[in-house]
């Protein structure tokens, strides 16, 4: 019987050895189909990341009267403007209060309108070229062969333009010729009550900035807009800024 037994379990060997094969090759394979997609994953996620600070600008598709009000074909028509979706703090997350830009172009000029919403209205500079940074404010840098075009603009529609070459100090005597205007749901400099947003339409010539305005083209882009709430420290947000710098394609 003993014998019986031995002889069996020496006949069940080549089965015990092909699946104990089967089964590593099974878990070798399973371990190589997971591990493909982690190793494609990061990459997707840098070019998803990357493709969301490049802006395709199209051309306007109607007129544009520079009133402050975006209701004019050229922003409500077809195609739609291109727009940074809200700024983000430094830590990441969608800033606070909401900004964001949307551009199209046409007749020689980049059009902007800028959003801002804001609770507490704040803006004291009324002189061109004066100290924005102080005020609530966007600050909006253009980008291209060594040379950055800067134009900083308050709830007021004040301007300051300046220009750098090379990474060397900022230029104030420049002038960028751009055109601007304002709508303000809100009492300017008046914490006591509750104010809701701003915006500016802003016209910019493309050769202010150093371009042709033809499709094709583009310019590196970030834009900034600082803040106080009430009763909080300044706060900023951005977008475009940093390790993934933004970038306008005229379309």
């Amino acid at each position: 019987m003993a014998m019986n037994l031995r002889a069996h379990a020496w006949s069940l060997l080549p089965l015990v050895v092909v699946l104990t094969l089967g089964g590593v090759l099974y878990a070798r394979h399973r371990t190589v189909t997971h591990a493909a997609p982690a190793l494609a994953a990061p990459a997707a996620a840098a070019s998803a990341t990357a493709g969301r600070f490049v802006l395709h600008v199209p051309h306007m598709a109607g007129g544009i009267t520079l009133d402050g009000d975006t209701d004019d074909p050229g922003w409500t028509g077809a195609p739609h403007p291109a727009r940074t979706g809200p700024f983000v703090a430094s830590s990441g997350v969608e800033a606070r209060p909401f900004s964001e830009i949307r551009f199209v172009w046409g007749d020689g000029y980049l059009y902007l309108s800028l959003y801002a919403a804001d609770e507490d209205i704040e803006s004291r500079t009324t002189e061109r070229d004066g100290p924005l940074w102080l005020d609530d404010a966007f600050r909006v840098v253009f980008r291209r062969e060594g040379v950055e075009y800067a134009v900083e603009v308050s709830p007021r529609a004040v301007i300051t333009d300046s220009i750098r070459k090379d990474g060397k100090d900022w230029d104030y005597s420049w002038t960028s010729s751009i055109h601007v205007s304002q709508e303000m749901d809100g009492t300017l400099n008046d914490p006591k009550d509750q104010d809701e947003e701003w915006v500016i339409e802003m016209a910019v010539p493309f050769e202010a900035i150093g371009l042709r305005g033809v499709p094709g083209e583009s310019i590196g882009l970030s834009a900034r807009r600082c803040d106080t709430p009430k009763g909080e420290p300044r706060t900023c947000g951005s977008w475009g800024e940093g390790d993934a710098p933004g970038r306008l394609v005229i379309e």
